[in-house]
């Protein structure tokens, strides 16, 4: 990505569900942000809510020796101090995924939380083995086999690498490896600015294996595809749209790869692409499979409801697993923003993939629950086809009560209401698809970063930004559908907070469906309290595991 372009982006990560304002847009991203300072972020009105006691027996809180903080006097937490833990210089814990045996997954972001503005020089994933307890530092090599990719510009200081923005566990394909499955993860950023020519490009799509049951998990270049490796395969016209090259020497732009999830019947790979590119202001969507062919693109138009421009940012994709052969439904969640750069509602959206054809559209128009300002936060799908969405109040800060909406009679309200018809960008997008259900008692927290399915019960499992957890139990189907509300747990986050001047939260957490275990980061981040750009240094990360065969309401 050029240097320029570099300067224009900005991920929708570093602001807590917008309430920070954003400058002008330009055409590859927006021209500026407001950063939460980590008092703004621990807001009140996001701690207000009624927090039950920990549980005895359900947390444990795991990281590097003497850095566990008040964790260690609390009789309620099993703190587990792991000898080698330890992210590089520069990194802080992002979303994570585990693995059948055991092993949790976390990627990693800058400390600035906004992967256009690096704070590390290389690019990592993290491994960590609970039964032996290990802790593996996996450093991704460039092309060129290089770690450490710093930007030449001394302004930089020496920051550049590149970040894991989403990591997902699949079924391993091959089955001569032995091993089961294999790791998937994505960089938003993956280029900043050094001699591609000379030092190598880093993956936009990198993959993990291990060779037999009880290998160790280890990256594997001759599975993992750059930007311009992803592009080759297409023709001149696609390619320049999925993968814009932005100037002479530079590599191809991948456009923030923010999120991935594995479509249930072909297997392939669906890809929200959050930026836009040129006259491109929005996003878009990719399908890739797991030997880097591009199976499908689809550019998002630019909406223009009562003729007003929308910016539209594809961040989270989440599958449907009882979609059909040539059908595969998913679920988009966008973060959208005026001409101006001011945030509007997030939406959500239901799409359809065929694999046969290489075609993605769209199934029902991009919605809202309600006019009221509320934003579309995170989604995942029930085994049944439910589509849960955890949404923020306008407030950007607080958490609105969790909106349903049940496969009933083979078609989610979402299209049966909201159909994806004529003209719908210009028509029809942002309006209303009043849920089939809100939840009551589930919007009295901190905006939720984790919504995560407990396979074993079905239950529904929403952390907060203010370090709360709360179990959700559906019960019965369609509009028959009711639901037990489980306390809120308090994570003890302030064990932390309490040692540190910077931002202690939560990000997305992995369920371990064997084990009935719940696996959250936490990561600790400088966001705006040091200007950047600073040279790389280490702070601090953490993981949380929550036995749910313990957690009141799970």
């Amino acid at each position: 990505m050029a240097e320029a372009a570099l300067k224009a982006t900005v991920s929708r990560r570093t602001l807590l569900a917008g309430a920070a304002g954003l400058g002008a847009v330009a055409a590859g991203g927006t021209a500026a942000a407001r950063y939460l300072s980590s008092d703004r972020e621990q807001h009140p009105a996001a701690a207000a809510a009624t927090r039950s006691a920990r549980p005895a027996q359900t947390l444990s809180i795991v990281g590097a020796p003497g850095t566990l903080g008040g964790y260690l006097n609390d009789s309620s937490v099993d703190a587990v101090e792991v000898a080698g833990w330890g992210f590089g210089p520069g990194q802080a814990a992002y979303m994570s995924a585990v693995a059948a045996d055991g092993t949790v997954f976390v990627g990693t972001t800058p400390f600035t939380d906004n992967q256009a503005k690096p704070t590390a020089a290389g690019m990592e994933l993290a491994a960590f083995d609970p039964t032996a307890r290990r802790f593996t530092r996996m450093v991704i090599p460039s092309t060129t086999g290089q770690t450490v990719l710093g930007n030449p510009n001394a302004r930089y200081r020496g920051v550049g690498g590149g970040d894991v923005a989403d990591v997902l566990v699949v079924p391993e394909p091959d089955p001569a490896r032995g091993a089961g499955e294999r790791v998937v993860f994505l960089s938003e950023i993956p280029y900043f600015g050094w001699n591609a020519a000379v030092d190598g490009q880093l993956p936009t799509l990198g993959q993990v294996v291990r060779d037999g049951a009880d290998g160790p998990w280890h990256y594997e270049p001759s599975l993992s595809y750059t930007a311009q490796q992803l592009a080759a395969g297409l023709t001149p016209q696609r390619s320049a749209a999925a993968f814009p090259v932005p100037g002479p020497s530079q590599p191809p732009n991948p456009r923030g790869p923010a999120s991935i999830a594995r479509l249930p019947r072909s297997g392939h790979l669906v890809v929200a692409q959050y930026f836009g590119y040129g006259q491109q202001h929005s996003g878009a969507l990719l399908v890739v499979d797991l030997a880097g062919q591009v199976r499908a693109f689809w550019q998002y138009p630019e909406p223009r409801p009562l003729g007003l421009t929308v910016l539209v940012r594809p961040r989270e994709v989440t599958v449907d697993p009882t979609s059909a052969a040539d059908d595969e439904r998913f679920a988009l969640i966008s973060d959208c923003y005026n001409a101006e750069g001011k945030v509007q509602p997030f939406t959500v959206q239901e799409f359809s993939y065929s694999a046969s054809t290489g075609t993605i559209r769209p199934m029902s128009t991009a919605v809202r629950a309600a006019q009221d300002g509320s934003r579309m936060e995170t989604a995942c799908f029930d085994a049944a086809g439910t589509l849960f969405v955890a949404r923020t109040r306008a407030d950007g800060l607080t958490a609105d009560r969790v909106a349903v909406y049940p496969k009933i009679g083979g078609e989610r309200g979402l299209v049966t209401r909201s159909p994806a018809v004529g003209n719908w960008p210009a028509t029809s997008w942002g309006t209303t698809c009043r849920p089939d259900h809100l939840i009551g008692g589930s919007g009295d927290g901190g905006l939720v970063r984790s919504l995560t399915l407990d396979p074993a019960s079905g239950g529904l499992l929403l952390a907060g930004v203010d370090g709360s957890l709360m179990a959700i139990q559906p019960e019965g189907a369609g509009r028959q559908m009711t639901f037990r509300v489980g306390p809120r747990i308090d994570l003890g986050l302030d064990l932390l907070r309490r040692r540190s001047t910077m931002y202690v939260g939560l990000r997305r957490g992995a369920v371990d469906a064997q084990r009935r275990l719940l696996w959250l980061p936490v990561n600790q981040l400088v966001l705006d309290a040091i200007e950047w750009p600073y040279p790389p240094f280490k702070l601090d990360q953490w993981l949380l595991r929550i036995d749910l065969a313990r957690l009141p309401g799970s």
